[in-house]
Order: C-alpha cells, then sequence, then structure tokens
C-alpha cells in the first residue's frame, strides 16, 4: 500500500437528495486516468458519488447506481481512494438531507 499523496486542489460539493452541479477535478498532466480521495464529512448521511467525463455523466452515474460502475457508495464519515479518468466531474446524491463530499486528486492507495 502506497499512502496517498495529494497533487492537486481539495474540491468539495453537496450531495443532495438530487444530484447538484459537479465539480471538476484538475487533470494531470500525461495521464489517462488518476487516483482520487472521495471523503464524507456528514456525521450521518451517506451518499452515492458519481463521476465520469462530464457533468451529464456524473450526475447519472450518482442518481442510477446500479446500472453503471462509475459511483460509489460513501458512508457518513468514510473516506476512499478510487481511480477515475483524468479531470473526472464529481457529483453526489443522498436519500434525505444533505452530506458535504470532498474530493482531492493524488498518488497512491
Amino acid at each position: 500500500m502506497i499512502a496517498f499523496r495529494s497533487s492537486g486542489a481539495l474540491l468539495k460539493f453537496t450531495a443532495a437528495t438530487s444530484a447538484p452541479t459537479s465539480v471538476q477535478a484538475a487533470p494531470l498532466t500525461g495521464t489517462n486516468e488518476q487516483q482520487y480521495v472521495l471523503t464524507n464529512s456528514d456525521p450521518s448521511n451517506d451518499a452515492v458519488v458519481g463521476w465520469g467525463a462530464s457533468d451529464a455523466i456524473a450526475k447519472l452515474a450518482a442518481a442510477a447506481p446500479v446500472t453503471t460502475p462509475n459511483c460509489y457508495y460513501l458512508m457518513a464519515r468514510s473516506q476512499v481512494v478510487i481511480t477515475g479518468p483524468s479531470g473526472a466531474y464529481f457529483s453526489g446524491i443522498t436519500a434525505a438531507s444533505t452530506a458535504v463530499v470532498y474530493v482531492q486528486t493524488g498518488y497512491g492507495s
């Protein structure tokens, strides 16, 4: 296991019952895929985070998690490192209320 080293700006969006406008991570130079750390800072609300090459794809992935592989169920107060396309967009939904989700690019696992 390699410790995660951040390499980009810390992005934030608020997941809600309908997917909000996505945030876009800065692409890493010369890569097709890169790692992202996703953090759900909410103490009680889980979120489904979707990602993709556009805002529309990220929103769809969050809203239809059963039909797409580019989403992750992010429990409250949890964190995960995923691999996605370079410069991906991220959005998310919750079952009720809202949850603040942070996204950061980097290297590691």
